[in-house]
């Protein structure tokens, strides 16, 4: 079995990023973070830092110097330059590389058309291309819909205004993990390097619908009246598209994308054969999403509480 024991991170700073360093820290991992400025940020005594020209390969060649991985957790908008640290990290000869490429049905050739997925779509058959012609390995690794994101996600369930827009009937489902088991999944996924290595790694803390989420919050508080109306996927995919053809809001056409491609019935969102046995992921519980809804319900009512 390749040992891997030297992993740089690209994005350290992002959304993903900062859970992704602390879990390979506490699996004891030699972290080197990738940085445009070394001054951006303070990432502790035992990470190394490393400021690099992301527009030069050259540059991140030299960085991963010595590498045995390399995790990308750049967000969207840089997310075609991967192509050149992929560049860098077959020059500089690392050996495992897992791209930005954290979601629901990304590598599903339904979406591979779509605005944002094709991107990803580039980067992944770059990212094989280059495995197939030199040592470098890769591992993609998809979580499904991050937990955090789906209970703050008001186009999924609206908490805060007790309302839901079903989608295709609300019956889609979908696999969710969190943030903190996502990346001692990744952690997981360089100490089984040979089990894992060119394919798809899938994660599923637990698969839900929105009507179970519903459901959770009803049995949470049977008191609240709910606002339910119905929406199907393709009416929501065609407003994102739409608005990006006419140069309107990125960000809520992006949405819209997503929105309808994660709890649209025509795409495969739930992952109910997984790696959680060998990853170490353990399904959450019952009781567990219930607290987690709860505490969402209890965030919509906290702001406005008098101190």
């Amino acid at each position: 079995m390749a040992v891997i024991k030297n992993v740089a991170i690209a994005g350290a700073s992002g959304n993903i990023g900062p859970h992704v360093l602390k879990a390979l820290l506490e699996a004891n991992f030699n972290v080197t973070v990738l940085t445009r400025s070394q001054a951006s940020k303070d990432y502790g005594a035992k990470v190394k830092v490393v400021e690099a020209d992301f527009n030069s390969v050259n540059s991140l060649t030299a960085a991963l110097e010595n590498q045995d991985a390399v995790i990308s957790t750049i967000g969207k908008s840089g997310s075609e330059k991967q192509r050149l640290l992929i560049d860098a990290a077959v020059t500089a000869g690392v050996y495992r590389f897992v791209p930005s490429e954290f979601g629901s049905c990304t590598t599903s050739p339904k979406v591979a058309d779509l605005p944002f997925y094709s991107t990803l779509a580039t980067v992944r058959n770059y990212l094989i291309e280059k495995a197939a012609s030199s040592a470098l390995t890769y591992s993609i690794v998809a979580p499904g819909c991050f937990m955090e994101y789906l209970l703050a996600f008001p186009a999924a369930i609206d908490f805060k205004n007790h309302s839901v827009a079903f989608i295709d009937g609300g019956n889609t489902r979908v696999s969710v993990t969190s943030l903190a088991t996502f990346a001692r999944a990744v952690a997981a996924v360089f100490d089984h390097s040979d089990e894992t290595e060119n394919r798809v790694v899938y994660v599923s803390e637990a698969i839900l619908s929105q009507r179970q989420l519903l459901e959770l919050a009803r049995n949470v508080n049977p008191e609240i009246q709910w606002t339910i109306r119905d929406i199907k996927s393709a009416d929501i995919l065609k407003a994102g598209l739409d608005a990006i053809a006419s140069g309107g809001d990125g960000l809520q056409a992006y949405g819209n994308i997503l929105l309808a491609t994660v709890f649209g019935e025509a795409y495969s969102s739930a992952y109910d054969t997984n790696d959680n046995s060998l990853l170490g992921v353990e399904v959450i519980t019952e009781e567990r999403l219930k607290a987690l809804v709860a505490d969402r319900l209890d965030q919509t009512v906290r702001p406005n509480t008098p101190n």
